[in-house]
C-alpha cells in the first residue's frame, strides 16, 4: 500500500465533491440538458461569473462527469438520469443535502472540542425540501431491495415510520396488491408524502398520518412495522422507546423491520456505516451508527423474539424482530 498516495487522496477528498454539489447548486446540469453549450452562453442565464463557470467545467470535464468538444460542454449520457431532476434515477436532492453536509462536516473541529453538534439554523424551504426529497433519492434503490428480499404478501397493513416521502411504503404498496400502508412522519415530509402518493396513484392504499413519533400514539393493528434510517438519529433510550412503541402498535406475531447503516461490534467496519457516525455526532445530540449487537439487544429488550439480518446491498442491513 501506498501511504503516502492513499493519505493524499483522502486529504483531498472535498475537492470532487466541492465542484459537483456546487454545480448541482447553481443549476448548472439542468442547464445543459438540452445538448453542448460553452461557459460563456450560460454565465448570464445562471448568474455566474463567466471565468469562474470556464474552470469549473473543465474540472467536471476532467473528472468524467462532463463530455468537451472544443469550447462546447455535454453531459456525459450516463450521467443524465442521475444528474438531471427530471432524470428516472435522479440524485439532484440528495446531492442538495450533501452540500449543506459539508459545510457542517467544516466545522468538525469545533465539534470535536465541544462535544456538542452543530447548532442547526432554520432551513431554507429548498434545504428542506432537499432533505426530504434525498431520502426518496437514496431509498429509491434500497427499498426495491428490501421488498425484494422481505416476504410482506401475508400482511395486510404496514406502517412506514418515519417515512419521509414515502418512498418504501409506494415500493412494497406496488409489489403487494393486497396491502395497505401508512406513512408516519411530521408535516413538512407528510405533505411531499402525499405528492409522490398522488403521482402514483396509490392514494386507495397509501395514507398519511402527520405526526412526532416521540409524543405521538402510532395507531395499532399493524402486521408490519418499517423503521428505515430512524435509529442513527436517536440515542439508545430514545430507539428503546420506538421500538417499544412499534411492539404495541402491531398485531400478535407482526414484524418489525429495521433498516440502517449497521456496524460491526468492532465499529471500524464496514467503513461507510463509521463515517456516518461521524455525520450524526455533527448533525445530532446523540445519534450514531448502531451495531448489529446494539440492535439485537434493543429488539430483545422491547420485546421481539425471532430476530434476523437481512443484507440489503447499498451500504444497508435490516434486522427484523417478530411480537412475541
Amino acid at each position: 500500500m501506498d501511504w503516502a498516495e492513499r493519505i493524499d487522496t483522502m486529504a483531498n477528498g472535498y475537492c470532487n465533491a466541492a465542484v459537483l454539489l456546487t454545480a448541482y447548486q447553481v443549476g448548472l446540469f439542468d442547464a445543459l440538458a438540452a445538448g453542448g453549450r460553452t461557459p460563456t452562453e450560460m454565465a448570464p442565464e445562471l448568474e455566474l461569473d463567466p471565468r469562474a463557470l470556464d474552470v469549473v467545467m473543465h474540472a467536471l470535464a476532467a473528472a468524467g462527469i462532463l463530455q468537451q468538444e472544443g469550447e462546447r460542454f455535454a453531459l456525459v449520457p450516463e450521467t443524465r438520469p442521475y444528474l438531471l431532476a427530471d432524470g428516472a434515477e435522479t440524485m439532484t436532492s440528495i446531492m442538495g443535502h450533501r452540500l449543506s453536509l459539508m459545510r457542517r462536516w467544516s466545522l468538525l473541529e469545533d465539534v470535536l472540542r465541544s462535544g456538542e453538534p452543530i447548532p442547526r439554523a432554520q432551513p431554507t424551504e429548498r434545504e428542506l425540501r432537499n432533505f426530504i426529497c434525498g431520502m426518496e433519492n437514496v431509498s429509491r434503490r434500497s427499498s426495491r431491495t428490501v421488498a425484494e428480499r422481505i416476504d410482506l404478501s401475508g400482511a395486510a397493513r404496514l406502517l412506514d415510520l418515519g417515512g419521509g416521502p414515502g418512498t418504501a411504503a409506494l415500493t412494497f404498496a406496488r409489489r403487494n396488491p393486497d396491502l395497505q400502508c401508512v406513512v408516519f412522519d411530521l408535516p413538512d415530509p407528510v405533505k411531499i408524502a402525499v405528492e409522490q402518493i398522488e403521482a402514483a396513484g396509490l392514494q386507495d392504499r397509501v395514507t398519511v398520518r402527520a405526526g412526532d413519533f416521540h409524543s405521538d400514539d402510532l395507531g395499532e393493528g399493524f402486521d408490519v412495522v418499517y423503521i428505515s434510517n430512524i435509529i442513527h438519529s436517536l440515542a439508545p433510550e430514545q430507539t428503546l422507546a420506538l421500538l417499544q412503541k412499534s411492539y404495541r402498535a402491531l398485531v400478535d406475531g407482526g414484524r418489525v423491520l429495521v433498516k440502517d447503516f449497521f456496524l460491526e461490534d468492532s465499529r471500524s467496519e464496514p467503513s461507510w456505516a463509521a463515517l456516518f457516525s461521524v455525520n450524526m455526532l455533527v448533525s445530532t445530540e446523540r445519534g450514531k451508527s448502531y451495531t448489529r449487537s446494539e440492535t439485537l439487544a434493543l429488539l430483545a429488550e422491547a420485546g421481539f423474539g425471532d430476530c434476523a439480518v437481512v443484507d440489503i446491498p447499498v451500504n444497508s442491513k435490516v434486522i427484523t424482530g417478530r411480537k412475541r
